[in-house]
């Protein structure tokens, strides 16, 4: 067994009409949306010639390649095998799109692809290392629709507008992490006519939808369309997922590690499916969706409001910078005790359950994830001696 880049060496060299897109395609089209195509790929309506893929190997910054900070060496064996394999190289890209405004809660990001077969793909940039994002992930939970997702339609309605005057063609949306939800809103709220032509959603891990709002939404329109993937130990695909329509999958990682795509299991040309979650991970998604749930948006709304008032507080800018925070870091704990101290008890639980979270997704091995366990214990510890 391997994972996406073995597949890319197993089937790269056939194009996309003698094999057609499959899931693992829709895994690598979704993860491509984390590279920065910044000055290469052209926007929408710059009027220039969409960029072959095997050109953007030389293109792009050797430096600041990806939006994101994990497995980077991986990440440029991706571009490199990408470059070389019939499957993809002839693959061309266009109307780029790249928007974070920290005063807005906005991270958003989108590229298409065009197959070549007379299919497109339309990839959305997940949550990357900007607190930012990770911001707006969370605010889904009471703010539906937040700003990248009114985006994510506005997009597909141009793309898909846009190529439709010069043939009838397949649209297939798709994203990793929140790019995952953005592509599912997104299939949900486009216009009518081009509704029809999705050939398939695919929500890598992506989070889902308060119950609320997915009853104001054509869900059972397209649900039938939609394929979402989910590792056995991750969380964020568990968020806010109210139904059973994903497929477990097994991961190389273990905890939440499991959320980057690269671990994900391939044999031969699908991922390895599992058949249940781990008990207690499985609670833990219980507990923090129920507590989503069953308070009404406001009180969701001040929690995560305060949450990232202590954020703000410790000047923490993207999740790298929690593998390095200044040793004064102590000095912000009376600031940050007085927000701390207006959560009830079941609130101040899940704060620290987040908190975890977070710790292990910026942890890149068992050693590190430990020494942030202890850190935000310590944390925690100072906190409460100062009720």
């Amino acid at each position: 067994m391997g994972n996406m880049l073995s597949y890319i060496n197993e089937f790269g060299g056939f194009n996309f009409v003698e094999k057609p897109l499959g899931e693992v395609d829709g895994l690598i089209f979704s993860h491509l949306a984390y590279y920065v195509y910044d000055g290469i790929v052209p926007g929408m309506g710059e009027g220039k010639a969409p960029v072959f893929m095997k050109d953007i190997p030389e293109l792009i910054d050797d430096k600041n390649f990806i939006s994101v900070c994990w497995e980077m060496e991986e990440n440029r064996k991706i571009l490199d095998l990408i470059m070389r394999s019939r499957r993809y190289r002839n693959t061309r890209m266009c109307c780029y799109v790249n928007e974070i405004d920290e005063e807005k809660d906005l991270q958003f990001s989108a590229v298409t692809f065009l197959l070549g077969n007379g299919d497109i793909f339309i990839s959305f940039r997940g949550t990357d290392d900007n607190v930012v994002g990770w911001r707006e992930d969370f605010c889904m939970a009471y703010r539906t629709p937040v700003l990248a997702q009114i985006r994510s339609v506005e997009y597909v309605n141009y793309v898909a507008d846009f190529f439709r005057k010069k043939r009838n063609v397949r649209l297939y949306l798709g994203g990793h992490s929140k790019g995952g939800n953005l592509a599912v809103y997104a299939a949900m709220n486009c216009n009518e006519t081009i509704k029809r032509n999705i050939g398939r959603v695919y929500n890598m891990d992506g989070p889902g939808f308060r119950p609320d709002f997915m009853e104001q939404m054509d869900y059972e329109g397209i649900k039938d369309k939609i394929i979402k993937i989910v590792p056995q130990d991750s969380f964020v695909g568990m968020l806010m997922e109210t139904s059973r329509d994903y497929v477990l999958i097994e991961s190389y990682e273990v905890g939440v590690q499991q959320h980057i795509p690269l671990s994900w299991r391939v044999n031969c040309d699908a991922f390895v499916r599992i058949d249940d979650f781990q008990q207690p991970r499985e609670k833990l998604y219980e507990n923090i969706n129920n507590w989503i749930f069953n308070m009404d948006r406001e009180q969701v709304g001040n929690f995560l409001d305060s949450l990232f008032k202590l954020v703000e507080i410790t000047e923490i800018r993207t999740l790298s910078e929690v593998k390095s925070l200044s040793s004064d870091f102590s000095k912000k704990i009376h600031s940050m005790t007085a927000s701390y101290m207006k959560f009830d008890s079941e609130t101040k639980q899940i704060f620290w359950e987040m908190a975890l979270f977070l710790a292990e997704v910026v942890a890149r091995d068992q050693h590190e994830r430990i020494g942030n366990w202890k850190m935000l214990e310590k944390i925690r510890a100072k906190i409460e001696e100062k009720k």
